[in-house]
């Protein structure tokens, strides 16, 4: 009995290294896996990973090729935050989604949910793919548990008057910083005025982190991210 439970266990434990090999974008690795960034190289751009996993990107695929954004994709020295089909269309499932909580209005006059990106303009569609591509190469080898305040590709620079002073404003930029539990979870714009609320230390943003591509990282997410408010910014 104990010669076969010894190699029960050993199956069990092999498939389990083996799940966490194969970036099937399951798992946010530990801090141990990440250590080893020789296994994080996938030798590819964003856009061609992002084709190649139809499977959970295929709303994402969708929504670059309507907004026409296929070449920001390519460039290099990016942090690209890839949103899957639970971040953008699954609302039957995922009642955060973008088509869940950004509804259209349909032929009765009444909101409903899209069932395709043509239902959306065509800028706002992009406005919100450009605001989960950040400037600058941001992962493991660079962050810690203090808050950076990153620079997207999305628009919203304003003008604004404190203290009867105009200072320059911007909403689209991007919170980042790693959560210290043993999984080093990577959370983006963690502050109560997200829907999500304020993530605790072992929460992650994303399920999977620290893909090197060829044109920068990738971190994959389940939750699409809203932008600071001019409030939260002490900018109201």
């Amino acid at each position: 009995m104990k010669k076969i439970l010894n190699i029960l266990l050993g199956a069990v434990l092999l498939v389990g290294v083996t799940s966490c090999e194969l970036f099937g974008l399951d798992y946010q690795e530990d801090a141990d896996f990440v250590a080893k960034t020789t296994n994080n190289n996938v030798n590819m751009s964003a856009l061609a990973f992002i084709n190649s996993r139809p499977d959970i990107f295929s709303s994402l695929i969708d929504a670059i090729e309507y907004t026409g954004l296929q070449s920001l994709y390519e460039e290099s020295g990016n942090t690209y935050i890839l949103l899957t089909n639970n971040a953008l269309s699954q609302w039957d499932s995922q009642k955060n989604c973008y088509w869940n909580r950004e509804t259209v209005i349909g032929s009765d006059g009444k909101k409903i949910h899209a069932s395709s990106w043509s239902q959306y303009d065509k800028n706002k569609v992009a406005e919100m793919l450009k605001y989960h591509i950040i400037k600058g190469e941001y992962s493991f080898h660079n962050l810690d548990a203090n808050t950076v305040w990153a620079e997207t590709y999305g628009e919203g620079k304003f003008n604004y008057t404190k203290d009867g002073e105009t200072l320059p404003g911007d909403t689209a930029v991007m919170s980042i910083m790693i959560g210290y539990d043993r999984n080093l979870p990577i959370q983006f714009n963690n502050y109560e005025w997200n829907y999500r609320g304020v993530l605790s230390a072992s929460t992650a943003c994303c399920r999977t982190t620290n893909i090197h591509l060829t044109n920068g990282y990738a971190h994959v997410t389940d939750y699409y991210l809203e932008r600071p408010t001019r409030k939260f910014l002490g900018q109201d």
